[in-house]
């Protein structure tokens, strides 16, 4: 996925756009999970932030970051 540096852009990108360069198809304002996560969390937060300012209100931060994922999951 895109790095919180490039999100706006590839958020604000046409579909077509965005699949051809991400390889995935580009989430829809109503999406009810949008989950950004990190590795250690802020940088998440910050992309859960500016998803929402640009309207995709189902964006969330995986608050735990990478780290926890791997404890718990990985």
């Amino acid at each position: 996925m895109a790095r919180v540096s490039e999100l706006e852009s590839a958020l604000q990108m046409a579909p077509a756009a965005f699949q051809a360069l991400y390889s995935a198809e580009k989430p829809k304002l109503e999406d009810e999970h949008l989950v950004f996560f990190c590795q250690m969390g802020k940088r998440g937060l910050q992309a859960m932030q500016l998803a929402r300012s640009l309207g995709y209100t189902g964006a969330r931060n995986y608050a735990g970051a990478y780290r926890e994922w791997l404890e718990k999951e990985g």
